[in-house]
Order: C-alpha cells, then structure tokens, then sequence
C-alpha cells in the first residue's frame, strides 16, 4: 500500500528510533508478551513495570466513537481538548493540533517498537485510511463535533474563561477546516517508553501554523516520524 505523504514534520530522528527500539527488544519478555497481547492469551502474566504490555488499554477492543474505519484500521478521536488554555499549568494535557485524532489498528498490536516485517504495513493502512476519508464532509463534520466534545469534557466550571476561549479558538476551525488537504497533515508515533496508552496509536497532526498555534508542543521531541519507524524496520535483517 503506497501513501503519499510529503508532510514529515517529525522526521530525521532515525538513530532514536532504532535506539528505542533495540532497547524495547533487548529485554527479556519482550517477544512473549507481544504475543501474549496479540493473541489476547487469557492469564498471561505480563512484565509488571510502568510503561510496558499491558492485558488491557483504553484503545484495546475500541467501543467508542469511530470517525472512519479501513479493513483493519480506525481512526478516533483524541479525548483532550486542542486549547492548551484550558490545563493551565500542565499544557502537555492538550492535544498537539486544533485537529490532533489518532489512528488505531483493529488488531492487539502493541506501541510501534513491537512491530516487525510481517505487520508494519499497518502503519500504511492507517494513514491511507484518513487520506482516503478526509475528503468527505461528513469526516471533516465528525472531527469537528469530536473536537467540540473535548473542550466540553475539559471545561473547569471553576475557571469558565477558559472555556469561552477554547471555544472561540474553536470557531476558528470551523471557519477554516475546510481550507486544509491531506498534505497539511503529518504521522507520527510515540514510541516506548514515551507512549501514554500502550495499543499501538498513530498521532494525526494537522501542521499548519493556524493550525497549532494553541496547542502544545511538549510533545514534539518524543514524536517519530510513521514513516521513518515503518522504513527502519522494513530496513532490519
């Protein structure tokens, strides 16, 4: 499956990407527990240390809200609010984007760093999947009303002022969304341990200015390109 993707915001950081996932494969439950996760083993023990394979995410058997679907990927949206004004003091609660949503395989795969030759095209069908959707009114309507739905989820009744200006940042995407093509948009993965949920999630990240002029970008550093991870492990023997 081929993308054409020209937006890599987040490339040029392939020497950490192998860095974190030769680590993730040095140690010593690593491949058992993968399988363990992929194979949904019922009593399966996994490793007990933060950050690592867990039995069960957020993300894992989804329920929730679906914004498109492909044969084996969903794209969702992300819980947070875009407008860092509303976690005053801990912005990195925020998404990285007025449009920040996630891609999500079916499958119980782990982070990025689990994956290998014979499942990181999976990468590729999600990104083909918002790229495929993006063009339909009714996609770009959903990502609004989900976008909506986070700043009322983040709304602090303590400190209403916050929401008032998540909502006009708001008015603003409605205003403009529809200006935005798929080459706007960049891929990216949060690899172990960097990772918030452990179901393997793809960053979907509208990049223009406008776009991220109110959101967070604590987590810029620790973003990876998807396509710079898919190649360096389509590159290992």
């Amino acid at each position: 499956m081929e993308n054409n993707v020209v937006n890599r915001t987040f490339a040029g950081k392939s020497e950490k990407i192998a860095e974190q996932y030769e680590r993730f494969h040095s140690q010593a439950t690593a491949k058992v527990d993968v399988a363990a996760y992929y194979d949904r083993t019922e009593g399966h023990v996994f490793l007990d240390e933060p950050k690592w394979i867990k039995a069960k995410t957020p993300f894992t058997a989804w329920t929730g809200n679906v914004l498109a679907s492909s044969e084996n990927a969903l794209i969702i949206g992300n819980h947070s609010s875009f407008a860092k004004v509303q976690y005053p003091g801990n912005e990195g609660r925020a998404g990285m984007s007025m449009i920040h949503i996630l891609g999500i395989p079916k499958e119980n795969l782990f982070n990025g760093v689990s994956l290998d030759r014979s499942n990181v095209h999976i990468i590729d069908e999600m990104i083909a999947c918002f790229q495929s959707n993006w063009a339909s009114p009714e996609f770009r309507s959903a990502i609004l009303k989900h976008q909506e739905q986070a700043i009322e989820r983040s709304k602090d009744e303590k400190n209403p002022a916050t929401y008032l200006k998540a909502m006009v940042h708001y008015q603003e995407l409605q205003r403009r969304i529809d200006s935005l093509t798929v080459d706007d948009f960049t891929f990216g993965l949060h690899l172990w341990p960097d990772h918030s949920v452990g179901h393997l999630h793809m960053h979907i990240i509208a990049t223009p200015p406008w776009c991220r002029q109110y959101s967070t970008f604590v987590h810029d550093d620790k973003t990876k390109d998807a396509l710079e991870v898919r190649d360096y492990i389509l590159s290992r023997q």
